[in-house]
């Protein structure tokens, strides 16, 4: 299944996906992203999980790469 995409062809995002996105990038557990957004570790795992997915990312270092690359946090 294909993710949506903007006019660019970049994949588009939830507000609670970029969140995610961020607090990965940031080195965060998913126990601690729990944690920062208010949520349950399971629906943590399911947000980081849905991200994943979306990006065809697989682990990450993938997404960590991802997020500098498209700019949404510097190194």
């Amino acid at each position: 299944m294909a993710s949506p995409q903007d006019a660019q062809g970049k994949v588009q995002l939830t507000w609670r996906q970029m969140q995610t996105l961020i607090l990965i990038a940031d080195g965060k557990t998913t126990r601690e992203i729990a944690s920062a957004l208010g949520i349950s570790f399971k629906t943590a795992a399911a947000h980081r999980a849905n991200l994943m997915q979306r990006l065809g990312l697989h682990n990450s270092a993938d997404v960590v790469r991802y997020a500098i690359r498209t700019g949404v946090v510097r190194p």
